[in-house]
């Protein structure tokens, strides 16, 4: 049975399972590679239970150990979350918090946010880091992210979701492909273009497609490009369009280098949301690091930097 002169053996567990190694995690614990393996074989005799399965290549946590793993990183966050409180009684919380944007998003938040944290909280390590809403689920569920902006989701057992706005998308395009085409467009519309998309594992894509299906249409999907600022640059070739919110473009509307038609039928609109693990909702470090987020969002909506509806 594990007792309490047992639990600096879970931090140790959580090492090797990041590493999947035991010398290199031998190296981060700063100890022997031998004595790491001891330590792990302590776990497993006072857990009654196999934890690690050993390969050529390292270790892996079997199922057992995958659900200790699992209370191990909550520890580990406890401990995180009690020095960044007391440390707040005396000043700014510090810690390290890690942030995935959309490209759409990370075009207007970017920049604010950085600002808005690094004076508010000088003392907090953030890392922001871009990439299509399909990835940041995933680095979610792997708690490779602490938040991350996703669309159209619900809060379910892992996930504590914060709806924030309301985007329209719209066709985005190049300026002499625009003047081919009427104001206002339809899905028969976007059928007879050649589009430019992120890849199946994106809502914005399956969205799209599911129901352009619905109505006996298939898109001309000519170009799957999976990195946002790439996707505008082959608008800007002209290589084609693509449906996008307005934020994801929003210099290069106000230079007059893309267009932006409107999609009326139907409207696609998507709800922007902010996700975090629920493990972590408690945490007074990132509550803090939340707040000062949202108040950058309302912020950019209000003053119209961001073309979106606040919920």
């Amino acid at each position: 049975m594990l007792k309490s002169k047992d639990i600096p053996l879970l931090h140790d567990f959580a090492v090797v399972c990041e590493h999947g190694n035991l010398t290199r995690a031998a190296q981060e614990l700063n100890t022997g590679q031998s004595a790491i393996t001891q330590r792990m074989q302590r776990l497993e005799d006072v857990m009654g239970a196999k934890l690690l399965r050993r390969h050529s290549r390292g270790v892996h946590p079997t199922e057992q150990g995958e659900i200790l793993l699992k209370y191990s990183r909550k520890l580990n966050a406890l401990v995180v979350d009690a020095i960044a409180e007391v440390t707040a009684w005396e000043g700014s919380p510090s810690g390290a918090v890690s942030i995935g944007l959309p490209p759409s998003v990370s075009a207007v938040l970017t920049t604010p946010l950085i600002e808005a944290v690094n004076t508010a909280l000088p003392n907090v390590e953030l890392t922001v880091a871009e990439a299509f809403s399909g990835y940041l689920e995933g680095w979610l569920a792997n708690d490779e992210i602490d938040f991350g902006f996703v669309f159209d989701r619900k809060s379910d057992a892992t996930l504590e979701i914060t709806e924030l706005a309301t985007e329209r998308l719209f066709l985005i395009c190049h300026p002499e492909q625009a003047q081919t085409l009427p104001r206002q467009l339809g899905l028969k519309d976007l059928a007879g273009l050649p589009l430019i998309a992120p890849s199946r594992r994106h809502g914005l894509r399956t969205g799209v497609e599911a129901v352009a299906a619905n109505r006996g249409l298939k898109l001309n999907i000519r170009l799957e490009v999976d990195a946002g600022h790439q996707l505008i640059q082959q608008i800007e070739r002209g290589v084609g369009a693509a449906v996008l919110a307005r934020s994801a473009v929003m210099p290069e509307l106000v230079d007059g280098r893309l267009i932006a038609l409107p999609i009326v039928d139907p409207v696609f609109e998507r709800t922007v949301c902010l996700a975090l693990r629920k493990e972590k909702a408690d945490s007074y470090l990132l509550k803090r690091v939340q707040y000062e987020m949202l108040t950058v969002v309302r912020h950019l909506i209000v003053s119209k930097t961001w073309p979106a509806e606040l919920l």
